[in-house]
C-alpha cells in the first residue's frame, strides 16, 4: 500500500472519529498549526544539512531541540495525513479549495471580495489558499480541481511576446 492510501485511510478515520464528537473543524485547524510548524522543521533539517556542521553536532542538535524529528516516518506520515483530512472537511462544509497565486499580498478586504467573486464563479464556498510569488509580476493564477486560469502579467507579456514571434 503506497503513502497516499495510507495518509487517506488515517484522514478518514481521523475525520470520521472528530465528526462523531463534534470536533473536525477543531482537529482540522490542529492538524495544519501541526503541519505548518513541521514544515519550519523541514527547513531546520536542510540546514542540519550543511557539510560544515558535523555530524556529532548535528546529532545533538536534534535529540536536544527536536526529538521529534527523529521519528521521520511518523513525522512525514503526518504531513501526508493533514491535506487528506482538509479534504474531506472541505467536502463536508461543501467548500472549494482554491489556491491563488498573487504577486503581493491583497488587504482583507480584497480578499473578501475575491472570494465571494470565486465563489459565484465556482458555485461553492470558497477556502483560498494564497500564495505570493512576485515572478508573476500582477495580476493572479488560480487553480482549482483541474483548472488552471493564469491572469497574471506575466502570462499577458509571454503572450504579447509570441505573438509580436508571428508577426
Amino acid at each position: 500500500m503506497n503513502d497516499d492510501s495510507v495518509a487517506r485511510i488515517y484522514a478518514e478515520a481521523l475525520f470520521n472519529e472528530a465528526r462523531k464528537i463534534g470536533q473536525a473543524e477543531e482537529l482540522g485547524e490542529k492538524l495544519l498549526s501541526l503541519k505548518e510548524r513541521m514544515e519550519q522543521d523541514a527547513e531546520l533539517r536542510r540546514a542540519l544539512q550543511h557539510e560544515l556542521i558535523s555530524a556529532q553536532e548535528k546529532e545533538k542538535v536534534l535529540k536536544t531541540l527536536l526529538p521529534r524529528l527523529l521519528e521521520r516516518e511518523k513525522d512525514e506520515m503526518i504531513a501526508a495525513v493533514v491535506p487528506e483530512y482538509q479534504r474531506l472537511l472541505d467536502r463536508e462544509r461543501d467548500v472549494e479549495p482554491v489556491e491563488v497565486t498573487l504577486a503581493s499580498a491583497i488587504t482583507p478586504d480584497l480578499e473578501t471580495e475575491l472570494k465571494q467573486r470565486l465563489a459565484r464563479v465556482v458555485g461553492r464556498k470558497v477556502r483560498l489558499e494564497t500564495k505570493i510569488d512576485p515572478a508573476i509580476l500582477g495580476g493572479m493564477v488560480l487553480r482549482w480541481e483541474d483548472r488552471v486560469i493564469d491572469a497574471s502579467v506575466k502570462k499577458k507579456l509571454e503572450l504579447i511576446g509570441d505573438h509580436l514571434k508571428t508577426v
